[in-house]
């Protein structure tokens, strides 16, 4: 297998679910409060993510195109695009993450949405709408919608401290 092959199969792997939330997870260990923070802004914008992608309902390429066995969902926005946009550089917010470190996660989602036009299984507006949508989101939205989140934080935590 030749190494963009393998990267591509590994990058489209760090735009799935199943990954994103174990990072939110682990991150909750590692630091909390932090932790809290960035999976709660990337909880929102994977909603924002399904909403839309159920909303508009656009059909995916033709199959026969894909590079992939199996894909599921609606095309646009492209959500390996948006949700990884919002966690990777969430990430690199909250965790303050060393320069090096740093721009392979502001890099990672731009390889995730380049990975799925790649593997045909978007078209590029479905991309480029996924990461306008993220920046948006990050821009504008993230910290208004954290600051109520964290309000609600702050009063249902201590009900779980009740013993």
């Amino acid at each position: 297998m030749s190494f963009i092959k393998l990267f591509i199969r590994y990058a489209t792997w760090a735009g799935n679910l199943p990954p994103q939330f174990l990072i939110c997870v682990i991150l909750l260990f590692i630091d909390f409060e932090n932790g809290y923070k960035v999976g709660s802004i990337w909880f929102y914008g994977y909603a924002i993510n399904f909403i839309i992608k159920n909303t508009y309902r656009k059909q995916r390429p033709p199959k026969e195109f894909w590079k992939l066995e199996h894909v599921n969902g609606y095309s646009f926005p492209s959500g390996h695009s948006l949700t990884s946009l919002v966690l990777y550089w969430s990430i690199v917010k909250y965790f303050a993450i060393a320069f090096p470190w740093a721009a392979l996660l502001y890099a990672l989602p731009f390889a995730l949405g380049l990975s799925r036009l790649y593997l045909r299984v978007h078209y590029v507006i479905d991309v480029v709408a996924g990461w306008s949508i993220a920046l948006v989101y990050i821009l504008f939205f993230s910290e208004p919608i954290l600051e109520w989140n964290m309000q609600f934080y702050r009063v249902v935590f201590p009900l779980t401290l009740i013993t």
